[in-house]
């Protein structure tokens, strides 16, 4: 399911740091999306720095939370989910 959204099905990878400002392809840089949420990210820079879900080159993925799945989280490399309201998560779907 969509990492932004929740209703639809994910149909997309999208790097929050950008590939070509030095981004990978590890879990914490990633969210699976589907294409209109993809699209929202992607036409809506501001609010989607904002949210986390892009990520300046300057910073690590692993340390700029991003709203997941409604709620602020940090994503790390081994797949996990750390909710900032005390909630873990370690079966996020990688």
């Amino acid at each position: 399911m969509c990492e932004r959204c929740g209703n639809a099905p994910a149909a997309d990878w999208h790097h929050r740091k950008n590939r070509s400002q030095g981004g990978d392809w590890s879990p914490a840089n990633g969210l699976h999306l589907c294409r209109p949420c993809h699209g929202y990210v992607t036409e809506h820079p501001a609010a989607s720095y904002s949210a986390g879900w892009l990520v300046r080159g300057a910073y690590e993925p692993r340390t700029v939370p991003a709203t997941y799945r409604g709620r602020p989280a940090f994503l790390d490399d081994d797949g996990g989910v750390t909710y900032m309201d005390g909630g873990n998560s370690h079966d996020v779907g990688w």
